[in-house]
C-alpha cells in the first residue's frame, strides 16, 4: 500500500502561483486548463506543485478540477501587507509537518545544514523528497518572517495572538434615531417649546398646566404628578388687530373686567377646630351668557378647604354635580 504523503514537495511561491491560476480563470477550473495558462504540460512535476498548493490550503482537487478556498480570498482581498502576511503565515502552516516543526523548534536555532537528514529520521520524510521538502520549508518560513536571519524559528502561537485580524466593518448596527425603543428603558422626550404667539395669527396652544382644583383635589387628582388634559387654546379677538388675545370656550361673563372675581381657596383647618359646615349649593343663572342650547348655569360649593364654581351647560355636566355631591355626603357621614 503506497504511503500518504501529507507533506508539500514544493515551494510556497510556485503553489502561489498555481493558485493565482486558478482565481485569474473565475476560481474554478481543469487540471488541463491550469497547466496551459502557465504554458506547462500536466506532468508529475507539475502535479506536485498542485499538490502543494492543496497542501497548503490554496486549491481544493476534486475530479481533475481545481477551487481556490476561502484562505486563498482572504490572502487575495487582505486590508494590507500586515494582513496579508498573517494569512500566508497561516496557509504555509497549515500542513501539519510545517506546525510540528515549528512546535518542536520554538525560539531555538534550526539545524538547516543538517535540516534534511532531521526530515528523515525523525519526521518520517521520504529521502527522495527531503531536501525539496526543508528547502521549501526554509524559503517558506523565511519568506512569513517565521525563520530569521540567525536560523531561530519564532514562536508561531504567540505570533498569532499578536497580529489580530483587522476589521473596519461596524460589528453594531445604527441605532433608529427616529423611533426610540421601547424596551431600552430610555425617558421619554422633553416636549417641544412653542412658539410665542404672533398677532393676527392662526391658534397657538399652551402647554398643559398644573392644576390645583379643589374639586380635582377631592376626587384624588390634584398634585404635580398630574397634569391638566384639557389644553387652552388661545385666539386672537376678532377686533382689532393688536388686542390682546383671550381664551376660547369661556362665557363671556369670564372674560369681563367689571365680573366678580371669585373668593380665594379656603385653608383647610387645623388639628382640634372643628370643621365648619359646608355651604349649601345654590345654582345661580348667570346673567348674559347663554349658548344655543338654552341658559348657562353656575353651581359654586364653598366649605372648609373647598371653594369652587362650575359651569353647566349640558346634561353631561349634571353628572359631575351628582358626583361632587355624593363625595360630600360620604364625607359628611364619615365626619358624623
Amino acid at each position: 500500500m503506497p504511503k500518504t504523503i501529507d507533506y508539500p514537495r514544493t515551494s510556497y511561491l510556485s503553489a502561489w502561483e498555481v493558485a493565482e491560476t486558478v482565481d485569474d480563470t473565475g476560481g474554478k477550473c481543469s487540471v488541463e486548463t491550469c497547466a496551459r495558462k502557465l504554458n506547462r504540460k500536466v506532468s508529475g512535476s507539475f502535479k506536485a506543485i498542485l499538490g502543494s498548493a492543496v497542501k497548503f490550503g490554496l486549491l481544493t482537487s476534486k475530479r481533475e478540477m481545481l477551487t481556490t478556498t476561502n484562505l486563498f480570498r482572504r490572502i487575495k482581498n487582505a486590508y494590507d501587507k500586515e494582513e496579508e502576511k498573517v494569512y500566508h503565515r497561516e496557509a504555509f502552516l497549515h500542513p501539519p509537518l510545517f506546525s510540528h516543526i515549528c512546535r518542536k523548534f520554538r525560539n531555538r536555532e534550526l539545524p538547516v545544514h543538517m535540516f534534511d537528514v532531521m526530515l528523515v529520521r525523525e519526521f518520517d520524510v521520504e529521502e527522495i523528497n527531503a531536501q525539496n521538502v526543508a528547502k521549501a520549508f526554509v524559503e517558506g518560513a523565511r519568506m512569513v518572517d517565521i525563520l530569521d536571519e540567525r536560523n531561530f524559528i519564532a514562536d508561531i502561537d504567540l505570533l498569532a495572538k499578536a497580529t489580530p485580524r483587522r476589521e473596519l466593518a461596524s460589528p453594531g448596527m445604527n441605532v433608529n434615531l427616529f423611533r426610540p425603543d421601547a424596551d431600552s428603558g430610555s425617558s421619554p422626550a422633553s416636549p417641544v417649546e412653542l412658539p410665542e404667539p404672533l398677532t393676527g395669527t392662526g391658534p397657538v396652544i399652551s402647554p398643559p398646566a398644573f392644576t390645583d382644583d379643589a374639586v380635582a383635589d377631592l376626587f384624588g387628582l390634584s398634585g404635580p404628578g398630574m397634569q391638566s388634559t384639557t389644553p387652552v387654546t388661545l385666539v386672537p379677538p376678532l377686533s382689532g388687530p393688536n388686542a390682546p388675545l383671550a381664551p376660547v370656550g369661556l362665557p363671556r361673563a369670564a372674560t369681563d373686567t367689571s365680573a366678580p372675581i371669585p373668593a380665594p381657596l379656603v385653608p383647610a383647618p387645623e388639628a382640634g377646630i372643628p370643621p365648619q359646615p359646608a355651604h349649601v349649593p345654590t345654582v345661580v343663572p348667570v346673567a348674559g351668557a347663554a349658548n344655543d342650547t338654552g341658559a348657562l348655569y353656575t353651581v359654586r360649593i364653598t366649605g372648609p378647604g373647598l371653594d369652587t364654581q362650575l359651569s353647566v351647560q349640558e346634561d353631561a355636566d349634571l353628572l359631575i354635580v351628582q358626583a361632587l355631591l355624593e363625595k360630600i355626603r360620604k364625607h359628611l357621614q364619615r365626619r358624623s
